[in-house]
């Protein structure tokens, strides 16, 4: 009945009590929360494209809604899903939604094993766990995770030169379509990591004395997954994450994934011989987190590279495409209920041979941005924030920054 009354949707995930519950509950149970999001850029256009997402909202939208449930079924089994709620959405609810159970395996003092099968929390790097507003002491997210780059997976570049064209043409709006093969409707580039969408896939979750690991099978690759279901090829992405937690407050991690990211329709542009699962994402990261007193650091690096048809070097071999990211996070209490935050955010894109003998130029336009602002906790569940972005990208002179306000309210 319950259910009933949000639409039929079960939504929501990423609450402690149900792990938690699920250990307890002696007969099937609920629970639901969500959070409120009211945002408000000064700027007369509002918050830069930098910032705009797949689906044309942004975490700068003035009114964003988020819904979370757990259902607990008993001691093992549990389903979980969120749902976002956005006016400026170009798409449908059913984009938003997110839904999956977990299986416990089994719980000890020093280890424990769970399975989770759905569309599942993004299975590489630390920030996805960071990524709501109420845990997040900033308001956008950091560029490796949601930044989109000019290259496609529906549509190939000709050449290097083609590719260079298109620089700075990431967003759907920008794009003028390549020279090469592929479907003609304007879409976004890819980015990096693309966590506002999680994949279709499955995954083992779990911990041994102070290692913490998931491994998981996926529909999609990080940087074009499958959220609506389906596939766009033949092949899976292999993932997962290794993080070590010395002490309380420390936290190092490792993450790897690789897969085939072009779509089918492109097969019939290739050479003869070549298969579009033959040329994949791959992507390493790193990250740390470290607390101490009223400081709390955050810090990942990832350097992915993607492997593309048509460009070759200068003696015409096939040349990939690299890019690195990374950021450096703070937050510090500077009194009960008051903190400041910071981030530093970067994308750094590898060098291709351009037009003439022995000239290298970046695949893309470098970005920056800088994060800062302050936040305040008007109750246990009321955060408001007042942000700052400065943001420059290499394809334009000098830099351009905003300010925004923020009031998170959870219930």
């Amino acid at each position: 009945m319950r259910l009933r009354l949000i639409g039929g949707l079960v939504v929501a995930i990423l609450t402690p009590a149900g792990p938690a519950a699920a250990q307890t509950a002696p007969g099937p149970q609920a629970f639901f929360n969500g959070t409120v999001d009211l945002a408000y850029p000064f700027e007369d256009g509002g918050a830069p494209k930098i910032n705009r997402l797949i689906r044309g909202d942004s975490p700068f939208d003035n009114v964003r809604l988020r819904l979370f449930a757990d259902v607990v079924l008993n001691s093992r089994w549990s389903a979980f899903s969120q749902i976002l709620i956005d006016p400026s959405s170009r798409l449908g609810l059913e984009s938003f939604l997110r839904s999956y159970v977990r299986f416990n395996a089994f719980k000890k003092e020093k280890a424990d094993l769970s399975f989770q099968a759905g569309v599942v929390p993004t299975p590489f790097g630390a920030y996805s766990p960071r990524a709501y507003s109420e845990r997040n002491p900033l308001v956008s997210d950091p560029l490796m995770y949601h930044y989109f780059t000019s290259l496609r997976s529906n549509q190939l570049p000709a050449s290097n030169a083609d590719l260079l064209r298109h620089r700075g043409q990431g967003q759907s709006d920008d794009f003028t379509s390549f020279a090469g093969p592929g479907s003609p409707v304007r879409f976004n580039g890819m980015p990096m990591i693309y966590d506002p969408c999680w994949d279709v896939g499955v995954q083992a979750l779990g911990s041994a004395g102070r290692l913490e690991y998931v491994l998981a099978v996926a529909q999609g690759t990080l940087s074009n997954p499958r959220f609506k279901g389906g596939d766009n090829n033949a092949g899976k992405q292999l993932s997962g994450r290794l993080a070590f937690v010395p002490r309380p407050g420390v936290v190092l991690g490792a993450s790897y994934a690789r897969g085939p990211y072009l779509d089918a329709v492109l097969q019939s542009g290739l050479r003869p011989g070549t298969d579009v699962d033959d040329f994949r994402q791959e992507i390493w990261g790193f990250d740390a987190e470290y607390g101490v007193r009223h400081l709390v650091l955050y810090a990942e690096l990832a350097r992915n590279r993607w492997q593309s048809p048509n460009i070759t070097d200068g003696r015409g071999r096939r040349q990939d495409l690299t890019v690195l990211g990374g950021y450096v996070e703070a937050k510090y209490t500077l009194r009960p209920g008051l903190f400041a935050a910071l981030r530093y955010d970067r994308i750094d894109f590898g060098d291709i041979d351009g037009a003439g003998p022995g000239a290298r130029t970046p695949w893309d336009y470098d970005v920056r941005t800088w994060e800062y602002g302050v936040g305040y906790y008007l109750t246990d569940r009321v955060i408001a924030k007042l942000v700052r972005q400065d943001y420059r990208t290499a394809g334009e002179e000098g830099s351009e920054h905003f300010w925004a306000m923020q009031v998170s309210v959870s219930f």
